[in-house]
């Protein structure tokens, strides 16, 4: 019986995401494959150097961003043990070629079924891999793709993730993952895939297609999470949640009827044209408290290629006037710096989204547009011969120096230094986002003290920073806001 090591190279934002895809990987071999001696390795929580055990098996999940930590960890696994090191992931299935020679097999898409496969050959030869469906692997300086692999469908064939495996008194203390609430916070995919195909993102080239497990999983889920586990809030981390109705309505229906949405706070991810009055209904009466949607933009022309001409600007304000109506805040998530971008488009967003600086229901949150493999702004970053090779140099988040900006590959036709001082606005509005979060969502009796001094930081001036802040207060009376 082969002994496994899977790792999770990236810390998540606030070091609070669990490694699901790990998570369930490892359920599933349990399950189906009977391996008992599986550990999980997180770097979220632990030093995964000093955790590091002699295994037969070592497989390492990475992005595209933290791909370095994995090729540094994966050296070290070879210098060490003899162990067969196998990549898995978002950046292995887009980019479809070995960052070192560290790697024997890559991994593509997604892992639970290949990595049975894999677990229960007794030798890792080339003729053995071949009849792998949907790997890859080294021979003789040349990197062998076998066919790819059929999606796992029914997705209920997987079993509920066995998050026991995980670091559980770590993930399990009072903390904030979504913005404005604290608590015991867990997440959940109750989908994989995305039906829409958007410029800028690789979900189709990884997952496949869209799927989905059934609404009775989905409960059963959630139930768990909260009777076992005593969740209080749940990131539903779907690309769309909302993206079958007919679930979405069986999904509700359950939640009231086990009255388990008296239990649970949720987040989740929607699209603007798909939020109407029945949708936001819905979600408030399970108890979604805030939804994040991407906006992407506040000019039409950039909107049109970032969603292919799927979404519009009025679609994105009559989203965030159904979240005024229902209470339940949006969090927008823009993107500047797309290709052929100019200055003026940019400023129509940063328009867009000061429009709504003293509104409590829009937080947005601002990237900086960036080419990924297996998008169309990887082939326009390709064609226009960027540098995209160093995939340290690919930072969605506002740096804080222009010098490390001038690294990055950007796509956009604004120069550097103007860019940066452009993105120093939209960092303001970033920072009016928490203003409104101390605000209407006071964590103490101290938040609204640190609404007025994070108003001061970002304008820089006392009286203008305490005159915004009794703006937003002001808005929000007039609006019922709180």
């Amino acid at each position: 019986m082969k002994s496994l090591v899977l790792v999770n190279i990236s810390r998540g934002f606030e070091k609070g995401i669990m490694p699901l895809g790990l998570v369930s990987i490892a359920t599933y071999l349990k399950k189906y494959g009977n391996l008992k001696d599986i550990t999980l390795l997180d770097a979220n929580c632990q030093d995964i150097y000093k955790k590091m055990k002699s295994a037969d098996i070592v497989g390492i999940s990475s992005v595209t961003q933290d791909i370095s930590r994995a090729v540094h960890f994966a050296r070290f696994v070879k210098e060490r043990y003899r162990a067969w090191v196998i990549l898995g992931g978002v950046h292995i299935s887009t980019y479809r070629r070995f960052p070192d020679s560290c790697f024997d097999i890559g991994v593509l898409g997604e892992g639970e079924q290949t990595m049975l496969e894999l677990a229960q050959l007794d030798t890792f030869t080339n003729e053995k891999l071949s009849k792998i469906s949907g790997i890859c692997f080294g021979d003789n300086g040349k990197t062998i793709f076998t066919p790819p692999r059929d999606l796992i469908r029914p997705l209920d064939s997987i079993p509920i993730a066995d998050r026991d495996i995980t670091d559980l008194d770590f993930y399990l203390k009072r903390r904030q993952i979504i913005p404005y609430y604290k608590g015991r916070s867990l997440t959940i995919m109750t989908s994989r895939g995305c039906p829409f195909n958007c410029s800028f993102c690789s979900t189709r080239v990884h997952w496949g297609g869209y799927r989905s497990f059934s609404a009775e999983r989905v409960v059963e889920e959630i139930g768990l999470l909260v009777s076992k586990y005593k969740a209080e809030i749940i990131h539903v981390f779907d690309d769309i949640f909302i993206a079958d109705k007919e679930r979405l309505v069986k999904i509700h229906d359950a939640l009231i009827k086990n009255k388990l949405n008296k239990k649970i706070k949720f987040m989740c991810l929607a699209r603007s044209d798909m939020l109407d009055e029945d949708v936001m209904g819905m979600l408030k009466a399970m108890n979604v408290v805030i939804t994040g949607v991407g906006m992407e933009s506040g000019c039409q022309r950039i909107l049109d290629y970032l969603k292919n001409h799927t979404a519009t600007i009025q679609k994105n304000r009559d989203a965030i006037e159904l979240s005024n109506k229902y209470k339940i805040p949006v969090m927008g998530s823009f993107m500047v710096g797309n290709p052929r971008e100019t200055e003026n488009e940019i400023i129509q967003t940063l328009e867009f989204i000061k429009s709504y600086r003293y509104s409590p229901f829009l937080v947005p949150l601002v990237y900086i547009s960036t080419p990924f493999p297996g998008t169309d702004f990887w082939s326009f970053a390709e064609a226009q011969g960027l540098n995209i090779s160093n995939f340290d140099n690919l930072v969605m988040d506002i740096p804080k120096s222009q010098d490390r900006l001038k690294e990055m590959p950007l796509l956009n036709e604004v120069p550097a230094d103007k860019f940066f001082q452009i993105l120093q606005l939209f960092k303001k509005e970033m920072r009016y986002g928490r203003v409104k979060g101390y605000i209407f969502f006071p964590q103490d009796i101290f938040s609204l003290f640190k609404a007025y001094a994070l108003a001061i930081l970002a304008e820089k001036n006392f009286l203008k920073g305490i005159k915004e802040v009794n703006r937003i207060r002001k808005f929000a009376k007039l609006t019922k806001g709180y």
